[in-house]
């Protein structure tokens, strides 16, 4: 495992992602309001998305011992190198919950923070203009994914009511009770955030590696 091989096994990932929004804007034709097959196919991407993104921080990890592997004359054999690495691998087997927190504290088991590097412009919204986003707002944006994640993998009846939802930031008093609805605009725009944060991580930890990231899109 490379940082190119695991770029190409997420670009696949997230083409079904890409198709399922394709689907959905084909499928209900030029009629107005909400329709339930296209809500379920909003949530799928949002679930697809996030398990693209952890499957990323696996391969990234795994990119890493591999490029840490000594060679040659290495004082440090194989052997002693997989004993070495062994927590790594538990800590991966056990990473299903990729947050940040966790992310972090994966990452660093191989010499690497990626947290210095989660930061961007982006447009904010209608008549917000360009905002920058710093590494706290990236850890409570993807705080809020995947507690949506969570909420429909589990089969909740309601939607925690998080910000990155177009519906909870439309409502001036959301009402205790009240489940917000998940658009296509949502869909996108968790594909977009993750999008941003995995090509970020993998061209960081490229160089801090001195190897070639891919093309993470």
């Amino acid at each position: 495992m490379d940082l190119q091989e695991a770029s190409d096994r997420y670009t696949s990932a997230m083409a079904h992602c890409v198709n399922l929004v394709e689907v959905h804007r084909s499928h209900g034709g030029p009629s107005q309001g909400r329709r339930d097959q296209e809500v379920s196919i909003n949530r799928a991407v949002i679930v697809m998305t996030v398990a693209a993104w952890q499957a990323a921080i696996q391969d990234m990890t795994l990119s890493a011992l591999e490029a840490g592997r000594p060679v040659g004359e290495s004082p440090l054999s194989p052997q002693t190198y997989d004993v070495i690495i062994g927590r790594t691998h538990k800590e991966l087997s056990d990473f299903s919950t990729p947050n940040a927190e966790n992310t972090r504290k994966l990452l660093q088991s191989v010499g690497f923070d990626p947290r210095p590097h989660w930061t961007w412009k982006q447009m904010g919204g209608q008549g917000v203009g360009r905002i920058d986003l710093e590494p706290h707002d990236v850890e409570s944006r993807m705080r809020d994914w995947l507690r949506l994640r969570h909420d429909i993998a589990h089969g909740h009846d309601q939607l925690t009511q998080v910000r990155v939802l177009e519906a909870v930031r439309q409502k001036d008093k959301p009402q205790q009770g009240w489940s917000p609805s998940i658009r296509l605009k949502d869909a996108e725009a968790c594909m977009a955030f993750f999008r941003r944060v995995s090509r970020l991580t993998a061209l960081a930890l490229g160089s801090h590696l001195g190897t070639t990231a891919g093309r993470w899109v």
